[in-house]
């Protein structure tokens, strides 16, 4: 009687997490099998999935994810199963019996570049309005500082937020979309703040500081950092960093 010991399913990123695909990424499922009586390249081997497609055959076989997931928060979790059949009889005679065992194994799907995208153009377009957000928890609920590299930027940023609201009027501002860069134990390019994956959204402030009365427009980049919680199956903020294109913004968001 075969027995699956296992089932492994790797992507080929570097640090990328097991179990963990994106839409349309095609990566690496393995099987351990072992079978006393039957050698293991005569067993016959069926992978089957909720959705996607393989390709291959044997203990070792591809597997492509198909083209959405579920919208965040939700996690769109897979099941790929294989079936091992051991077909058996008398020595010498046709195998005209059979017996088989089933394992599944699960994987999270994500649409990594839209999750993280859409949680950082939603923080900065909360943190942009000053007058009609001013709850930090809100504002910052795609925020988990366990999960982070460095959980102490999270702290800051939650300090910058409440001293945004607490001395900023926002007139206008802008929050274009992010282009959004994967890269697993990896780090921003900007100031190398590191994070599994990095936003670079182009923001405009037209703000003024209530301290001082002074207005100003600020523009540029802001490069938020994020990291994937394999305990939460979900992609989590860490980190916002902003590149200033103009010499006369307020020196607050740069900082």
């Amino acid at each position: 009687m075969p027995s699956i010991d296992g089932i492994t399913i790797q992507g080929r990123r570097a640090g990328q997490p097991s179990g963990f695909a994106d839409v349309r990424e095609t990566v690496d499922v393995t099987a351990t099998i072992r079978d006393v009586e039957t050698p293991l390249e005569e067993l016959v081997y069926q992978w089957t999935a909720t959705a996607g497609t393989f390709s291959g055959s044997g203990r070792a076989v591809t597997w492509t994810a198909p083209d959405a997931a579920a919208a965040p928060p939700a996690t769109m979790t897979l099941t790929l199963t294989l079936k091992v059949i051991e077909n058996y009889g008398h020595p010498g005679q046709p195998k005209l019996f059979s017996q088989d065992v089933t394992r599944t194994q699960t994987l999270a799907l994500h649409d990594s570049m839209k999750e993280v995208g859409d949680m950082s153009r939603r923080f900065l377009t909360e943190f942009s309005k000053p007058q009609t957000n001013q709850d930090w928890q809100d504002i910052m609920k795609d925020f988990k500082a366990s999960v982070c590299p460095r959980p102490e930027f999270v702290d800051d940023e939650r300090e910058d937020v409440i001293r945004h609201y607490t001395n900023f009027t926002m007139h206008a501002f802008t929050i274009e979309n992010p282009s959004v860069t994967l890269h697993f134990g990896g780090a921003c390019a900007f100031r190398n703040r590191p994070g599994d994956a990095c936003a670079s959204v182009p923001v405009f402030w037209d703000s003024t500081d209530t301290r001082d009365g002074i207005r100003r427009i600020s523009s540029g980049i802001d490069h938020i950092g994020a990291a994937y919680s394999t305990a939460d199956s979900r992609w989590w903020l860490c980190s916002s960093d902003f590149e200033s294109s103009a010499s006369f913004s307020h020196g607050f968001y740069s900082r």
